[in-house]
């Protein structure tokens, strides 16, 4: 099971590379490092961030333009850190710095109509209103909430964006040759690499914010 959903991810994840960039996921490397992390025995407390300040005022349209014709991909330091979690049996990492909390996900959805279907509704928390997406459908992994066992949401940044997820498999520190990086926008902004030896993708959340502010999907 676990060679299947390795060779899985790497298909899922060397597709979308490959369709952008024309070129083939280093064979040598991956092979070199197919070893896991331990999946945490319980969600450590201090994951659990104390709630950002939303920031919900629009930029204006001409602005938004502006931003949509640039694109950079992450900035991060030689050695940073990212979070690792799961969902249909596929691993996702996304830069702590790009978090802005990490919530249990309750069954209190307000749900909204005329919203895509990756949409799953509003949630509150703390007195703050949060849009939470059904990820796996977002990413068209060919399931949903409603086949799938979402245990938390993790915000984007100070954004009201919240990413659901099944697994969360803890904090990792990674350099940036564990990374193979996009060196252009593509089809795909949201990606902005892989992890080579864990076989994932790396979230690029600001270009996946855009994406999601204008009801888009995976594809942009």
């Amino acid at each position: 099971m676990k060679n299947n959903n390795n060779d899985a991810m790497k298909n899922y994840f060397d597709s979308m590379l490959r369709s952008d960039d024309q070129k083939t996921v280093d064979e040598d490397a991956i092979a070199d490092s197919q070893s896991e992390f331990a999946e945490p025995d319980a969600l450590s407390e201090q994951l659990v961030f104390a709630s950002p300040t939303i920031k919900v005022q629009q930029a204006p349209e001409a602005e938004t333009v502006s931003q949509d014709d640039e694109w950079e991909n992450l900035i991060v330091a030689d050695q940073f850190q990212v979070l690792f979690f799961e969902l249909n049996h596929i691993t996702f990492a996304i830069p702590l710095t790009d978090l802005g909390g990490i919530y249990h996900l309750g069954d209190s959805l307000n749900f909204l109509m005329g919203k895509p279907s990756w949409f799953r509704g509003v949630m509150s928390h703390n007195e703050r209103l949060y849009n939470i997406v059904d990820t796996s459908s977002w990413l068209q992994l060919g399931r949903n909430a409603t086949d799938l066992n979402y245990t938390h949401f993790i915000l984007l940044g100070d954004t009201a964006w919240g990413l659901s997820c099944e697994k969360l498999l803890g904090t990792e520190n990674l350099s940036k040759d564990q990374i193979r990086w996009r060196d252009k926008k593509g089809s795909r902004p949201w990606l902005a690499g892989m992890v080579k030896q864990k076989m994932c993708a790396l979230i690029h959340a600001k270009e996946l914010v855009k994406l999601l502010d204008q009801g888009m999907d995976i594809r942009g």
